[in-house]
């Protein structure tokens, strides 16, 4: 039997909650028998009615995973393998393998509070060297982990994000925008995007901007913005929601500084929308072809780059169909797959 740590079902289901979550349901497909070790506060966000959960008490905080979590393994399941799919796993059990989506936290620190950055920056290197095996979720996460953290490349699988399939919906012609998906903390790099639509004069489309709203309020250099012509901060969105806004956009950018991966590129794909994104590993190892790339520190070539893309159809088309090849490169069940190999080799 493998064990889960559940920690994530405490949490906001979004980017690498939502790769534990959707690995621990492609894992049940394809017949790993598993059972999550979940804190009480489950949230609402999951549907774990076909899961194997098992609540062991106390909230989902720091303690309930580097002290709960481990005790009632030794207690209970001494030496079965632990999964740890969501970023850290405990210190004090060593039959684990440890998921690290990325170094963002040494890299990019402001768009994190200290506390968060001291935590990890002491943490992570030492369950690194702990775990069995250590996932990661890009080639070019695995060079910043063997770069960054010393680890041995060898002691480090791949194992790529994905989305679930979704049907291609109607597009409708009513409306005309570049969208960007994602939180506001300073990495993803909001504050360059709106300057580049802003200098431009009289654009003929609108920038959505889907994510966290409170960030925007809590920022001077974001807020400043809300009240200008075409741009519009739509806050949290539904699954379903986000889906049609994708389907429907003229195009999608994320100018984001760093990424280890980023699900929204494969979201944007699956849906036909053409890309143009930041120039940076991450984002080419996703895309490949099929998306105009920015330098993410240059308002100037950002606003060209995003103002190209948006008059030139010909141009959107062929990302759009190369999006969609490039998409299929990713799917849940290859990265349960991948999981389940490491499994059977320890």
């Amino acid at each position: 039997m493998v064990y889960i740590n559940g920690r994530f079902l405490s949490q906001r289901l979004t980017g690498i909650q939502r790769f534990a979550y959707e690995i621990c349901c492609a894992l049940q497909q394809i017949g790993v028998e598993y059972t999550i070790l979940a804190p009480a506060d489950i949230r609402g966000d999951y549907d774990l009615k076909d899961l194997s959960v098992e609540v062991i008490g106390g909230k989902g905080s720091h303690y309930w995973e580097q002290v709960s979590l481990p005790l009632y393994m030794h207690r209970h399941h001494n030496g079965q393998l632990l999964v740890s799919l969501s970023g850290l796993s405990p210190l004090l059990y060593s039959n684990n393998i440890l998921t690290i989506h990325d170094v963002s936290y040494l890299l990019r620190p402001r768009s994190y509070s200290w506390a968060y950055c001291l935590y990890y920056q002491i943490m992570t290197p030492l369950v690194a060297k702990r775990a069995k095996k250590i996932m990661t979720v890009s080639a070019f996460s695995k060079r910043e982990l063997v770069d960054r953290l010393g680890l041995e490349a060898e002691k480090i699988g791949v194992v790529y994000n994905a989305v679930r399939p979704t049907d291609i919906l109607p597009k409708l012609e009513t409306e005309r925008y570049l969208l960007a998906v994602g939180s506001l903390v300073p990495r993803k790099n909001i504050k360059r995007l709106l300057e580049a639509y802003c200098s431009i004069e009289q654009p003929d489309y609108d920038l959505y901007i889907v994510g966290g709203m409170h960030a925007i309020y809590a920022n001077a250099e974001l807020s400043a913005y809300t009240g200008r012509k075409g741009v519009r901060f739509l806050g949290y969105v539904s699954g379903e929601e986000l889906t049609r806004l994708y389907r429907n956009a003229t195009a999608y950018t994320n100018p984001s500084l760093y990424e280890g991966f980023g699900i929204p590129l494969v979201e944007a794909m699956t849906q036909e929308c053409p890309l143009v994104v930041s120039d940076i590993p991450a984002f080419h190892e996703v895309c490949g072809d099929a998306a105009l790339y920015y330098n993410p520190l240059s308002v100037d070539d950002i606003r060209e780059k995003i103002n190209h893309i948006m008059q030139d159809a010909p141009m959107r088309r062929q990302l759009a169909n190369e999006g969609t090849k490039q998409a299929s490169r990713f799917s849940w069940k290859q990265s349960a797959m991948e999981i389940k190999k490491i499994i059977e080799e320890l």
